[in-house]
């Protein structure tokens, strides 16, 4: 059953302006993240927004407890920690994430498994 969606819309001009921003990379994005060209990290912000707006209780946790990989098969699929790992256990989330050279896109649907 679905149990949550978010979407979110990133301008690539204004997070470009946001990760100039000191300690803006290394607070939401993960090592293996932060040396991805400027769409895919506005896409991977913007799926991690998209994760918090799905998510039906309202979770406290930090955007750098999510990685966004690639699969061999180019999907993407978060990777989580800490507490999310722990809540996620029991429940399924698909994302997909687009971008052009001015707007990424990401829409996440959390399904649960119990």
């Amino acid at each position: 059953m679905i149990i949550g969606v978010g979407i979110d819309l990133v301008e690539v001009n204004r997070f470009r302006e946001l990760i100039s921003k000191r300690n803006f990379l290394s607070r939401f994005f993960s090592k293996n993240e932060i040396n991805l060209d400027i769409q895919s990290l506005a896409g991977r912000f913007a799926a991690r927004e998209s994760l918090y707006k799905a998510l039906p209780d309202k979770v406290v946790f930090k955007l750098s407890d999510i990685e966004v990989i690639k699969e061999r098969d180019g999907r993407p699929e978060f990777i989580f920690h800490n507490e999310l790992l722990r809540y996620f256990q029991s429940k399924k989330v698909f994302l997909s994430i687009s971008h052009t050279i001015d707007n990424a896109i990401a829409v996440v649907i959390i399904e649960s498994t119990e």
